[in-house]
């Protein structure tokens, strides 16, 4: 049995159990069909069947069995109106991925933060928010994730991460505390490989910051000495629900630039070649006079004239923060 059919084992077995209370109380159709294809697959699992299209007879794509282990047909063998159905879900998905956005131009207490987010399909996985003070005088909050793998099931991990950070910021907690529990409640919510890469800042009023790492791309700051990343950070979310988290106290001067971006960014590939953290960095040195909005315009540019036509392989989240002049 393959690494992935014990763990979906264990879910369906899980959810199964689940099932059977429901189905024994209300006897609902709905529930009855459920349980009837919860049982086909974990038979399908035990004998060996499990992931093989009933209709082309190939093996089906790990990462959709992932995303729907109850699966029976490949794509490619779905009917017509089958298709219709998931392109309709898709596109309701992608819609209401988009009202959970924060303002794309954000200047509130003397910050000014844009940012550029861009899926690779029709939903991401990548996690941008800016969470507004709690109270006068309170910090703002920007939240940067990237949850790991790919459509539906990552965005189905990004809203539970948006849901987690709007729940517990207005605490007041740490961002080590914060960390510490949305990671507790996130890897008691999802499964065992899956995990989200995160950077937060908490923004004062007066041009101070903190900042917590959970795996994520360094971020890069931009002055007139040049750009530097800024070290520092733990595991991601996810992986372990005893990880520790640290956080860095900074503060942003006029005239300097903070950028934060998802991997989709850096590693953007033309063949065997990376964009790599030093043309990111070429990038923001080049646009670092520009206002926000076209910064974020000429770093997504720079991707673009490297990539030369390859296609790009990732979701892409480019964040710029600076204090307001």
């Amino acid at each position: 049995m393959t690494p992935l059919e014990t763990r979906t084992l264990e879910r369906l077995i899980t959810r199964r159990n689940h099932l059977a209370g429901l189905t024994s109380a209300r006897k609902e159709r709905r529930w009855v069909d459920l349980m009837r294809q919860v049982d086909a697959a974990i038979g399908a699992i035990e004998v060996g069947t499990w992931g093989i299209c009933a209709v082309c007879h190939d093996p089906m794509s790990p990462s959709r069995l992932a995303e729907d282990p109850l699966l029976t047909v490949c794509l490619e063998c779905l009917s017509e109106a089958d298709r219709r159905a998931l392109e309709r879900d898709l596109q309701s998905a992608g819609k209401v991925q988009r009202t959970l956005l924060p303002p794309t131009h954000v200047a509130q207490d003397g910050w000014d933060v844009a940012y550029h987010w861009e899926p690779r399909g029709v939903v991401s996985g990548d996690h941008v928010d800016l969470i507004p003070p709690s109270a006068p005088g309170a910090p703002l909050h920007l939240v940067l994730g990237d949850v790991s793998g790919k459509g539906v099931a990552a965005a189905l991990l990004q809203s539970h991460l948006h849901a987690l950070f709007r729940a517990l910021v207005p605490a007041g907690q740490s961002l080590p505390d914060l960390f510490k529990r949305a990671n507790e409640l996130f890897a008691e919510a999802t499964s065992s490989v899956s995990y989200a890469t995160l950077a937060a800042l908490r923004l004062g009023c007066d041009g101070s910051f903190s900042i917590a790492n959970a795996g994520h791309p360094r971020p890069l700051l931009a002055d007139g000495r040049g750009v530097r990343p800024i070290e520092g950070g733990g595991l991601p979310l996810g992986l372990f629900c005893d990880s520790v988290y640290t956080e860095r106290d900074l503060k942003l001067q006029p005239g300097q630039t903070l950028l934060l971006y998802t991997d989709g960014w850096t590693e953007g590939a033309r063949g065997d070649r990376e964009f790599g953290i030093g043309r990111a960095a070429a990038a923001l040195r080049k646009g670092a006079a520009l206002p926000l909005p076209e910064l974020l315009a000429s770093c997504r540019a720079e991707l673009d004239r490297f990539l030369d036509g390859s296609p790009r392989g990732d979701d892409l989240t480019l964040v710029a923060v600076r204090r307001a002049v």
